[in-house]
């Protein structure tokens, strides 16, 4: 069994958090590189909460930056949903 990848991450409160990663991933379309992760949380459904974010490189490390182009969460989707039919065949 493959051990999970985590990432530390600050949240929008300021605290720090151990993130599961999902999935890492290079849009081909712009080039720019995305991180799924959770950490663990489940919603009122009983759903486990995702997040996306793009990842950024500079002199200091990686940092992560909100996604707000529709046409980035649109082809964000999309490969959600090409890894989630691939894990179900």
């Amino acid at each position: 069994m493959k051990e999970q990848e985590t990432i530390r991450v600050t949240k929008e409160d300021g605290t720090v958090a151990d993130a599961e990663v999902l999935l890492y991933f290079t849009l081909k379309e712009n080039g720019k590189d995305y991180i799924i992760y959770t950490f663990n949380e489940k919603d009122e459904r009983g759903l486990v909460t995702v997040y996306t974010s793009m990842v950024i490189k500079d002199e200091e490390g990686y940092h992560l930056e909100n996604v707000e182009s529709d046409e980035e969460w649109t082809k964000i989707k999309d490969v959600m949903r090409s890894v989630i039919k691939e894990n179900k065949e």
